[in-house]
């Protein structure tokens, strides 16, 4: 009998072409295999019970880094065909636009490649760009779909004879990054030595590169997926560094050669130590155990860590030792991807501060991706689960998968304006774009609009519909409102926080939970600023059931920055004390408005406690605030009472003036440090998540409870929220698959698409 399969799923760009061959050969199966769009399509003629074992081979055995969603099989008319073997033929486009196709993100370097890189006898000994069927680059160089060299940036360099008899047998066959010392890409350095530019290439580029770094010089890096800074993780150079990014106080993430380096250095749990060794290669933040000079870190109890994610990185490594790497911007702006904009705005040796060196090779790179950072967290069982922090490199565009939902009416979501994404979703698919940036920098905004436009040719994604915030001021709102009225398409604007909550919904496949979403900002239903929620929802329906007392600040825009102007807010609103001018324009209504802001009342308390009163970076008081609260062992720390009330709506709302009170009677008292107290606050809106969600409970015999909004990055109140809830029996569900912060909204946007009826 003769049939058609149909492998759906990440098939692309992992070497499942030859893998099928193998495993075909190895039944006496005879037919071909060949990509189609985003898919592997499979005709194989032989005994029905052959093939049978066949597919169920294929269902429960992949290559590494692949992933099989679905395989579709299709009886053929066995006269039509005649194979005289099994082969791998030339790709063709088919058309997928009934569904959204997998692209694969762009993949760490694998152990077997390593080894090459590393070994003398091999004539890939320390070629900086190796890869294989298994890792390399993929949605980086990708023109369009079908994966094949051809339709890659990797087009622009011919295989040489050694790689084109690799790419037709063995361990590289059908690697479309294939490539040597020989045919290139390979490694260019251009460095200023104080009197003119000096260019090498090849070896020659990498150990001077290795000799500027030593010498305590900052080079810039192409790498994978963008251009990157690194440079030893010292003091002066990390300053220098600071100065050239324009970056304050915001932790440098350090790259180290192995996980051992990493280990002399912080905590590695087995969790974090799979992470670490993913072929995703992210950021993990580890506790320290050694800290590096004041200036790579800074205040943070942690260290973001990760790997070599190409070779190159692992060549410098090895020989320098731990690097900072960070991306190769200005703060706020985009990764840089091309040799000119890179030139133009970081080696610019008329301005105060450049960089000394950038070490490229000439492999275009279509679309930036920074890294992904992650953090793991541990509950009472000792079980471990991750979060992002950022989600884009090696984890990036692969879909979520929704199961359950069947919807034909294709969905774009357009996110927020903070840590923006957008998203695209069909059926039970939703793929979410990488991490691009806040679209107040007009070169953000660009790149915004520059991704939609690629990934929806990419996917061959045609909307019927767009989703985006309900914000009227957003970019992002703007922006889809332009977009939905030139194409006709119905528009939604979904209120911020009720987005949150879907995200986690739509992680889990719920369709009713009670919804926690904590943060700083979000454009309410009643035009105030909301961000400490408590919703019932319900599929596409929400009620708000409480949420934190309102708080009037002034500040507008810059409030966020300045948390002791918020905390002088909190404290003209007890008739305590504060400036005559702070005074002034509250009563005046001078730039004001009302909040019910988490975000800003941890701002507040970090201030209050005399711990920082001003936010360098996003979230920096409320980082420095867990950070005081982590020093606390939870055996000695005041119980505040967490005081509601009902409004006239129906709404219970938690008093958090009368917190703010208690908090400031505490430190006035003495009895507590403020380690102890910083505890109790994290405390604090724990226990009023658990007894408002008691509350709703009864009424609503609802036990499923979603968490979410960026407040949810702070792992103190994240798992005390989660442990006081489980103990009193409900079901605690928060973001794993993307962050719960602001990059995480598009997913819950692209969920209420995907539950909406037409």
């Amino acid at each position: 009998m003769t049939e058609k399969i149909l492998v759906k799923g990440a098939v692309q760009g992992v070497g499942y072409r030859p893998f099928v061959l193998k495993k075909a050969t190895e039944y006496g199966l005879k037919g071909q295999v060949k990509n189609i769009g985003a898919a592997v399509e499979i005709i194989v003629s032989g005994l029905e019970k052959t093939i049978d074992d066949f597919c169920d081979e294929l269902k429960n055995v992949q290559p590494e880094g692949s992933f099989v969603l679905d395989i579709v099989r299709e009886k053929l008319n066995e006269s039509n065909y005649s194979f005289n073997d099994f082969a791998i033929v030339e790709s063709s486009v088919v058309d997928l636009k009934s569904e959204l196709p997998i692209v694969l993100p762009d993949i760490g370097i694998c152990d077997k490649c390593l080894n090459e890189m590393l070994s003398k006898d091999d004539r890939r000994y320390r070629y900086p760009l190796i890869s294989c069927a298994s890792c390399g680059p993929r949605i980086s160089i990708l023109d369009s779909l079908p994966y094949d060299r051809h339709t890659t940036t990797m087009i622009d360099f011919e295989m040489c004879p050694n790689c084109l008899s690799e790419y037709k047998s063995g361990r590289r066959r059908h690697a479309q990054t294939i490539s040597c010392h020989d045919c290139g890409p390979f490694m260019i350095l251009d460095y200023y030595d104080g009197a003119e530019s000096v260019h090498l290439e090849r070896e020659d580029a990498v150990k001077k590169a290795i000799s500027l770094l030593s010498e305590g010089k900052i080079i810039g890096l192409k790498g994978v997926s963008g251009y990157q800074l690194i440079c030893k993780p010292e003091d002066p150079v990390a300053l220098r560094l600071r100065q050239i990014k324009g970056r304050e106080n915001k932790p440098f993430a350090v790259m180290f050669s192995t996980v051992d380096s990493i280990k002399k250095y912080a905590e590695v749990n087995e969790k974090e130590e799979e992470l670490l060794l993913s072929l995703a290669r992210p950021i993990v933040l580890l506790n320290k155990k050694q800290d590096f000079p004041y200036e790579v870190c800074k205040d943070s109890n942690y260290i973001g860590a990760f790997l070599p994610s190409a070779g190159i990185h692992r060549l410098l490594t090895d020989e320098v030792g731990p690097l900072i790497c960070t991306s190769a911007n200005i703060s706020g702006q985009p990764i840089i991807i091309d040799h000119d904009s890179f030139d133009q705005k970081l080696m610019d040796v008329s301005k105060e501060y450049y960089v000394d060196g950038v070490l490229f090779h000439k492999r275009r790179i279509n679309q930036p991706q920074d890294d992904s950072v992650v953090f793991v967290i541990q509950n009472e069982n000792g079980e471990y689960s991750s979060q992002f922090i950022r989600r884009a490199r090696g984890f990036s565009p692969l879909p979520i998968i929704c199961k359950g939902s069947d919807n034909n009416t294709s969905t774009i979501c357009f996110g927020g304006d903070l840590k923006s994404t957008f998203s695209f979703a069909k059926k039970d698919r939703v793929v979410l774009s990488q991490f691009i940036g806040n679209l107040e920098d007009a070169d953000t905004y660009e790149l915004f609009n520059k991704l939609i436009k690629r990934n929806s040719d990419l996917f061959s994604f045609v909307p019927g519909r767009a989703v985006c915030d309900k914000h009227p001021l957003y970019f992002s709102s703007k922006y889809a409102k332009e977009y939905a009225e030139k194409r006709n398409i119905e528009l939604i604007r979904l209120q911020h926080h009720y987005a949150h909550v879907l995200s986690v919904m739509a992680e889990n496949e719920l369709r009713s939970c009670i919804g926690i979403a904590f943060d700083g900002t979000g454009f309410g239903d009643d035009d105030k600023v909301w961000g400490g929620e408590v919703f019932l929802c319900n599929g596409t329906d929400y009620t708000r059931k409480s949420h934190l007392s309102y708080i009037k600040l002034m500040g507008g825009d810059t409030a966020p920055k300045k948390a002791n102007i918020v905390k002088e807010c909190y404290e003209i609103a007890l008739n305590d004390n504060g400036s005559d001018i702070v005074k002034a324009a509250l009563k005046n209504n001078i730039n004001t408005y009302e909040t019910s802001s988490v975000g800003r009342l941890f701002d507040c308390v970090c201030a209050l406690l005399g711990i920082k009163d001003y936010n360098s970076f996003e979230g920096e008081c409320a980082i420095l605030l867990e950070k005081e609260a982590s020093l606390c062992d939870g055996s000695h720390f005041p119980l505040f009472d967490v005081k509601i009330i009902e409004n006239e709506e129906g709404e219970i709302i938690f008093d958090q003036l009368d917190l703010f009170s208690q908090i400031k009677g505490c430190i006035a008292d003495g009895s507590f440090e403020t380690k102890d107290i910083a505890y109790g606050f994290h405390l604090a809106l724990a226990y009023y998540i658990v007894k408002i969600c008691s509350i709703l409970r009864s009424n609503v015999k609802e036990s499923k409870v979603c968490l979410s909004g960026g407040v949810f990055a702070n792992r103190i109140l994240l798992k005390n929220t989660i442990a006081l809830l489980t103990k009193e029996g409900f079901d605690v569900y928060w973001n794993r698959l993307v962050p719960s912060g602001d990059a995480g909204i598009a997913l819950g946007q692209a969920y209420y698409g995907l539950l909406k009826e037409d």
